[in-house]
């Protein structure tokens, strides 16, 4: 047998340097391209945040399909909202209008 001669050396240096720079090339790329890691950590962070809003969108929504209900059979319900919110008043009722005294040094109001 014959003694075998060790690859040649001066040739596969290169090939190894090209092989390597591929390589880093290829991981930058995954990390930071437009379909890198980061990019899909950055997706997924905006998904959660759309489906969090999605869900308090829709338990909005509830609320106010169950509000609209509510007006459609309780006419009580809407003469309360009526007088609350529009001040509004059944005709031949009397509104006594309470004025809360004026701080003590306020210059007084015009009568």
């Amino acid at each position: 047998m014959g003694v075998q001669n060790p690859p040649d050396r001066s040739r596969l240096g290169p090939r190894l340097r090209w092989a390597g720079v591929l390589l880093l090339v290829l991981v930058v790329a995954s990390i930071v391209g437009n379909r890198g890691l980061v990019r899909l950590y950055q997706m997924q962070q905006t998904r959660a945040a759309l489906e969090r809003e999605i869900e308090q969108l829709t338990a909005t929504n509830a609320a106010l399909a169950e509000e609209v209900r509510a007006f459609r059979t309780d006419s009580g319900r809407i003469e309360a909202v009526a007088r609350e919110e529009l001040g509004l008043v059944r005709p031949g009722e009397l509104v006594y209008e309470f004025r809360t005294a004026a701080p003590p040094g306020s210059p007084p109001g015009p009568k």
